[in-house]
């Protein structure tokens, strides 16, 4: 009995494939700049450009979604107005991370530099994840 289990077991487990290796999250914003820890100017230039690479990653997923739903309104003669319902999604969804990380930043009892950096670091985690979700629909 132990030895069919086994072998069931391992048949499973083969008709899956190898399994999915470990993925840790990654890193905060603000630990990816931690090299900077001492140099609140440089920690801030770090956070700025990581801010700029992740909005223009989101710039260009958002253009392929734009020639996405361009291609959907081509095809329906625009009765559905895909492209416009798009650009209104990702023009609310940059105000929405805007205040949202306003909002992060002001709940905490900080300097204007630390809440700085508490909000860049927000924008970058936000926008990283909506050009992640734009890229995977």
């Amino acid at each position: 009995m132990i030895v069919i289990s086994g072998l069931l077991i391992t048949m499973l487990a083969i008709q899956d494939g190898p399994p999915e290796p470990l993925r840790f999250p990654a890193p905060r914003p603000a630990v990816e700049c931690a090299e900077f820890l001492t140099d609140w100017r440089a920690r801030r230039n770090c956070l700025r450009n990581l801010l700029s690479e992740a909005e223009d990653r989101l710039d260009t997923v958002a253009d392929a979604a734009r020639e996405e739903a361009d291609a959907v309104d081509a095809d329906s003669a625009g009765r559905f107005g895909a492209r416009r319902a798009f650009d209104a999604a990702q023009t609310a969804w940059t105000g929405y991370r805007d205040a949202e990380c306003t909002r992060r930043s002001a709940a905490m009892f900080l300097s204007e530099a630390s809440r700085e950096e508490i909000t860049l670091d927000c924008q970058i985690s936000l926008t990283r994840r909506r050009a992640d979700e734009l890229a995977t629909r």
